[in-house]
């Protein structure tokens, strides 16, 4: 009889001791796991076609040399977005990351579309299959040879082209196999462009 008494007992201090080891172990897990990041190392500005046709921006600024007040910077970013998304465009910007040493800023932004990139910052880029929305433009392929776009097979409507007016680095989940003058190219899908002018890739 007293052993039947203590078996209930004995069977709850077990129930205890997993359900806390259990919980230690959620306790390390969550401790364990790191947020994750989005700024690396880099110091350029850079954009991101990702494959859904959204934007990533890693925008950088170095305010070492000026009396800008940056002390209210993240939170005047976070008010423009909230501005901008309002009710109809929920999740259209998103800030992922916001760093700041020695007054040098960068900044992670996700955009839903380049459309919203566009909007949000007041700027003009392309991204299409309406290659010729610049005319015959002059162009060199990946081997560094001259060519203009009228010398280029697009029937198949496999190429897409990107335009931009500002210096950045661009990353493409595609193939570039064109561009023009105002583009340095740092691989098959990455390229740098100047800023002194249209910058164009063409890419599939």
């Amino acid at each position: 009889m007293l052993k039947q008494r203590k078996f209930p007992n004995q069977m709850k201090r077990k129930q205890i001791l997993i359900l806390l080891s259990i919980l230690i172990l959620c306790l390390f897990t969550a401790c364990g796991k790191k947020k994750e990041k989005y700024i690396n190392d880099t110091n350029e500005n850079t954009i991101t076609l990702k494959e859904d046709g959204g934007i990533r921006e890693i925008a950088c600024e170095n305010f070492a040399d000026t009396s800008f007040d940056i002390s209210g910077l993240k939170d005047d970013i976070k008010s423009d977005i909230k501005s901008y998304c309002g009710n109809d465009k929920k999740d259209a910007v998103k800030l992922l990351e916001y760093k700041e040493e020695n007054r040098n800023v960068r900044v992670a932004i996700d955009y839903k579309s380049l459309d919203d990139y566009n909007a949000f910052n007041g700027a003009s880029y392309v991204n299409g299959q309406d290659l010729w929305a610049y005319g015959d433009i002059g162009l060199k392929d990946m081997s560094g040879n001259d060519i203009y776009l009228s010398g280029i097979d697009t029937s198949s409507g496999a190429y897409k082209m990107f335009c931009a007016n500002d210096a950045f680095t661009l990353n493409i989940s595609g193939e570039i196999v064109y561009y023009n003058a105002h583009v340095a190219i740092n691989g098959s899908n990455s390229a740098k462009f100047d800023g002194m002018g249209n910058a164009i890739i063409i890419y599939k």
